[in-house]
């Protein structure tokens, strides 16, 4: 492993983190890979380096801990690109538990009405993922609608999110989601870590990918042209498709009074500290 670098590829479920995967791994020398989903694995492992007697000193807990990353390295060089030199852990999740020490991280940030969009027909394609149809009757009926008819909810965009505790469930893990990277930030001062903006992205491709390459110390030059599915969005919408739009402010098309409303009451201040809005005064 000793000409091999790693780095691990962060975000919220539904941020982009394929999207950004892909264009990472267009370099000659990258091969991002996922989803590995190591965080209960790392929970687990560091509480028993706190707490067993096996690891009382802290040599013992160092030596544990580099055996522990050197398994995670293996695992991702077996599914990586063989002549990959930089590989990355590709996984929607937060940065901490911290995967890798003295990697660099890489975060994706969306804006979260376009992230609770796409969770909405995420769930709607793949109903076995979440018991809530099981605890929303209702929302149960809203899924046979979508499944006799793909484009139910372009015809009606008032049904995809008129399930409240579904869109305050998600909302809420979003929310988390932006105060745990800002924990880890706060938490390992030394660690490397760079946030990237799903829109920004979507803006100029080009120069956001340059800069995390620049970021992974790789040369951009050496980066395939950025066409068919490294572009940003797609032509045609897909409502049934994992990959299905991709389009920055599509929450407009589907957000009803009521759905602002429930928005501004669980997240409305990261939407503004985030900078998405200047207040609470958005309406779709």
């Amino acid at each position: 492993m000793t000409n091999k670098r790693f780095f691990c590829l962060r975000g919220c479920m539904k941020s982009g983190t394929n999207w950004l995967s892909s264009l990472l791994s267009s370099h000659q020398d990258i091969s991002c890979v996922g989803e590995f989903h190591w965080q209960d694995m790392v929970e687990r492992f560091n509480h028993n380096l706190n707490t067993l007697p096996l690891y009382g000193s802290k040599e013992a807990k160092n030596r544990a801990r580099d055996h522990f990353e050197d398994m995670i390295r293996k695992c991702l060089i077996d599914a990586a690109e063989p002549d990959a030199t930089v590989i990355g852990d590709r996984t929607p999740h937060t940065i901490i538990p911290v995967t890798l020490r003295n990697v660099p991280y890489i975060s994706i940030i969306r804006d979260g009405r376009d992230i609770l969009v796409s969770r909405a027909f995420h769930l709607y394609n793949h109903p076995g993922v979440h018991r809530l149809f099981d605890r929303i009757p209702a929302m149960a009926e809203t899924l046979k609608a979508f499944q006799a008819d793909q484009w139910y909810f372009q015809k009606h965009p008032e049904k995809l999110l008129c399930h409240e505790v579904m869109v305050r469930e998600s909302l809420a893990w979003w929310r988390d989601s932006l105060q745990r990277d800002e924990q880890a930030v706060e938490l390992n001062p030394k660690l490397k870590i760079r946030f990237v903006r799903y829109e920004d992205l979507h803006q100029d491709t080009s120069a956001e990918r340059a800069a995390l390459f620049e970021f992974l110390d790789v040369d951009p030059n050496r980066a395939a042209k950025i066409e068919g599915h490294l572009k940003p969005g797609f032509q045609k919408e897909r409502p049934a498709e994992f990959l299905r739009k991709g389009k920055v402010g599509d929450w407009k098309n589907y957000f009803t009074e009521q759905t602002c409303q429930w928005f501004k009451e669980e997240a409305g201040e990261q939407l503004i500290k985030y900078d998405y809005e200047s207040s609470n005064d958005w309406s779709a």
